[in-house]
């Protein structure tokens, strides 16, 4: 458990072609985090689905390009033998001024990427 008043980061560095959420989780698993608040990101991700809101509805898409994460933030929770749930939720930057954003579905990591959560809850 996580003391009052003091605040835990858990800083996640991935490597190039790396799986984005599915290495979350597994650094969430392999530290005992129950429930943390994704707080920063740093680096590009490739070959991407996402849900972007288009037309009053979230609609899943598919990118192969490189994209810089702007933004990031989500809440993961330990739901027992279900794993974790939550949301990936990102601002991206791409070539020639192209924005976007939603909710990550997957993902590769090209380069390098640094995600930072604050824990809520440890076991």
């Amino acid at each position: 458990m996580v003391e009052p008043g003091k605040v835990k980061i858990l800083s996640i560095v991935y490597d190039d072609g790396d799986e984005l959420l599915g290495g979350f989780k597994k650094a969430l698993s392999e530290n005992n985090v129950q429930k943390c608040r994704i707080i920063s990101v740093e680096g590009k991700i490739k070959n991407l689905d996402i849900n972007i809101f288009v037309g009053g509805a979230f609609t899943p898409r598919h990118l192969d390009e490189e994209y810089r994460l702007t933004s990031i933030h989500g809440i993961f929770f330990e739901k027992g033998n279900l794993g974790y749930k939550g949301e990936m939720t990102v601002s991206l930057a791409g070539e020639g001024h192209k924005m976007l954003g939603g909710d990550l579905i997957q993902a590769k990591v090209s380069g390098a990427v640094t995600i930072k959560a604050e824990v809520l809850e440890s076991k």
